[in-house]
């Protein structure tokens, strides 16, 4: 799969994990990016084992076009799959990068 960061990413990459020099988080990040690209397609990526170690799951609700992954225990990842929703899982080759979301959990 491919991995696209738009502009919102790279600054909250920046104000959460560079500027706090958070070396775990950066590791957990790369992990987590390995494991995307590593991933054939998005069924791929939902159906591997990594999945339950990063906690890579679709939101509910009115967010379930989203997915994030857990970077620490306060830190997630928002992706969305470059596609039309619904999604055909086969189908989706690329990912973006939203954001890296602290609202619901504080920062970490």
């Amino acid at each position: 799969m491919i991995i696209i960061k738009n502009k919102q990413y790279q600054k909250s990459y920046k104000k959460y994990i560079l500027e706090k020099n958070r070396v775990k988080e950066m590791e957990n990040i790369e992990k987590i990016e390995s494991i995307i690209i590593n991933s054939k397609n998005l069924q791929a990526l939902i159906n591997s084992p990594y999945k339950n170690i990063y906690h890579i799951e679709q939101k509910k609700g009115n967010l379930k076009k989203y997915y994030t992954a857990r970077i620490n225990g306060k830190l997630r990842i928002v992706m969305i799959p470059c596609g039309e929703y619904p999604y055909n899982a086969i189908e989706i080759e690329k990912i973006e990068f939203l954001d890296i979301d602290t609202t619901h959990y504080g920062e970490g």
